[in-house]
């Protein structure tokens, strides 16, 4: 099936199909929702909402968008059990999986061998194939396949477990974060360091933390670039988002951290502001969007994904991530470059089914 970005479908699928939207989900205990409500003060002036990410409230918001544009769409949270998994096809098998499952059993790791159950059960799903998520979530392997295809990223080192080196090899500033997570679980304030004794702090405390590789990657000191992209056989680079650190207080460093990701409460989630389209220079923007799609396409991702990329002061860029499953979020990170497209919260989601839908045929 091949997609118009104008409207318009060639070869659209016949009738109302069933989908089920799939994610993981595992609510929180009482004493933990409580002490979430607890009054608190702040000591600075917010400019975004501070209500608390709600998986549910995202899920709903999806599901009634897919209905909205003529699908029978319902919601399936898998609650980290795998019968639960399987029993979701005991009593009708869904036309189609929207594949929104970020981990499973506390391990981002776990997500590809979900989708290792749709390949092997012979069950259509959006999103890419467990090849490309599990690659992608190694940073270290990412960043290998990255230069081996002249993709250029920051120089960097793995290391696991025993003593780490003071020769080792890279240039400060550094940044240390967890090899093997996403989300910017493990990225905080202090990830960024310049000098061995901060390294050695920062790495025993990833190592002890995450029990598993640590990254080590050279900080590029510019600009943040989040390429969107839509599609597999024609992709679609959508506009270029930025993130604008320029009211970030002096005693944080320019990185988008998990709390300034996640954690209205904190004054970096209110300093990391987005701008999309992303103003550049014709030059740089064109050289950004073919490194993108390079990454995007070396790695195997399909039907959508985001690439990560920094600028140094040269406006030299370097790929951070690529992202196969991004969050789809209405009004936040790949949606908000759809919206910049032209294209609605809905439509984008419709175009991400019929992309799955089209494999199916």
């Amino acid at each position: 099936m091949k997609l118009l970005y104008d409207g318009k479908e060639e070869g659209k699928v016949e009738g109302k199909k069933w989908i089920a939207v799939l994610y993981n989900d595992i609510p929180s205990l009482p004493s933990q929702m409580d002490s979430d409500l607890k009054p608190f003060t702040l000591h600075f002036k917010p400019i975004f909402d501070l209500e608390e990410f709600n998986t549910e409230e995202e899920i709903y918001k999806i599901v009634k968008a897919l209905q909205e544009e003529g699908f029978d769409a319902f919601s399936y949270n898998l609650q980290g059990r795998f019968e639960n998994l399987i029993g979701l096809f005991e009593k009708r098998r869904p036309d189609l999986i929207f594949n929104l499952v970020e981990s499973f059993n506390d391990s981002s790791l776990k997500d590809m061998m979900v989708t290792g159950v749709f390949e092997m059960l012979g069950i259509s799903y959006t999103g890419s194939i467990p090849l490309t998520l599990g690659i992608c979530q190694r940073k270290g392997l990412t960043k290998q396949i990255l230069l081996a295809n002249g993709i250029p990223t920051p120089r960097f080192r793995l290391m696991a477990g025993g003593n780490i080196l003071n020769r080792h090899g890279l240039h400060y500033p550094l940044i240390v974060k967890p090899g093997r997570e996403d989300g910017s679980i493990g990225v905080e304030n202090e990830s960024v360091i310049y000098n061995f004794k901060e390294l050695k702090k920062r790495f025993e405390y990833i190592w002890k933390e995450f029990h598993q590789p640590v990254l080590l990657e050279e900080f590029i000191d510019g600009r943040e670039l989040n390429v969107s992209i839509l599609g597999s056989e024609e992709p679609l680079i959508l506009p270029i988002s930025e993130v604008d650190f320029s009211t970030m207080p002096e005693s944080f460093n320019n990185i988008l951290t998990y709390q300034a990701k996640w954690e209205p409460r904190h004054e970096t989630y209110h300093r990391t502001i987005p701008i999309c389209p992303a103003h550049l220079p014709k030059k740089v923007e064109k050289r950004v969007k073919e490194i993108a799609l390079k990454a995007y396409q070396i790695m195997g991702c399909r039907d959508y994904a985001r690439i990560d990329i920094r600028l140094d002061k040269k406006n030299t860029p370097f790929v951070l991530e690529v992202n196969p499953n991004p969050y789809l979020s209405e009004g936040m990170g790949l949606m908000r470059s759809a919206e910049a497209n032209g294209l609605s919260f809905g439509k984008t989601l419709r175009i991400i089914v019929e992309f799955a839908l089209g494999r199916s045929k």
